[in-house]
């Protein structure tokens, strides 16, 4: 979920994917369209054994879980993040990372969700990609570079030998801003661009903009593929890229 848009995956026990949509609110003619969404998509009207809930946000820290307190959860966040009054804060465990990845959103974002979901459970989105890219990609050999598109904005995440030495989030209006973003942390983690390879996911594809610059300075992208703990059927591969929809499959890993 994200403030614009709410995309849902349904998977059965065998770990099948039986659906797999996507809208964006803001085009929805409706003051509260994520109800709207609720009450009018027959499929999110079914009942479901658990729902769990990622919630997109740039207001969010990792903390070590040897310097983290639990009640202090909000204060923590404070030191880098301006609050609102209407943001709630949380906050998940990375076991794979001894860290609390502490966050905020606004409490009206999710009230809709909530009512009709009063079971579900929630978490941020980074905490399923980290534990994804960190268990379900080799990086004993050489540091591994992530770009996650969502919206207008951009997610870097740099991982070495199941360690993170960087993650992100940045807001961009244009392309340019997407590359600068990139090559600063190229730069700051001394990476070079012709030797370090950057691995796609979300909502990029080869013909866009974007990737026409990377291309001109980073030497090799790759588009990541559709992780393997789910299983696709063919007309659901054939309706969308590969690389699309990781942050919504990673999160399995928040179990």
């Amino acid at each position: 979920m994200g403030t614009d848009r709410l995309s849902y995956l349904i998977s059965n026990e065998q770990n099948q994917v039986l659906a797999l949509r996507s809208y964006q609110l803001s085009s929805l003619p409706s003051e509260s369209p994520l109800k709207q969404v609720l009450i009018e998509d027959s499929i999110l009207r079914a009942k479901f054994r658990t729902v769990r809930a990622g919630l997109f946000s740039p207001k969010f820290s990792l903390i070590p879980l040897s310097l983290f307190n639990e009640s202090e959860a909000e204060t923590y966040l404070q030191q880098t993040i301006t609050l609102d009054k209407q943001d709630q804060v949380a906050f998940d465990v990375i076991e794979s990372l001894k860290a609390a990845n502490i966050y905020a959103f606004e409490i009206p974002y999710i009230q809709d969700f909530q009512a009709h979901f009063p079971e579900a459970s929630f978490c941020h989105v980074s905490t399923g990609l980290i534990n994804n890219f960190i268990h379900n990609f080799d990086s004993s050999s050489s540091k591994n570079i992530f770009l996650n598109i969502y919206d207008h904005y951009v997610m870097i995440t740099v991982i070495e030998d199941t360690k993170l030495l960087f993650h992100n989030i940045f807001s961009f209006k244009a392309s340019p801003d997407c590359l600068y973003y990139i090559l600063l942390v190229y730069k700051q983690l001394g990476l070079l661009p012709e030797q370090h390879p950057l691995y796609i996911v979300g909502e990029l594809v080869a013909d866009s903009e974007i990737h026409k610059l990377l291309y001109k300075y980073i030497k090799t992208i790759h588009f990541v593929n559709r992780p393997n703990f789910y299983l696709f059927g063919e007309k659901l591969q054939a309706s969308f890229a590969q690389n699309f929809f990781f942050d919504l499959y990673s999160l399995k890993l928040c179990e």
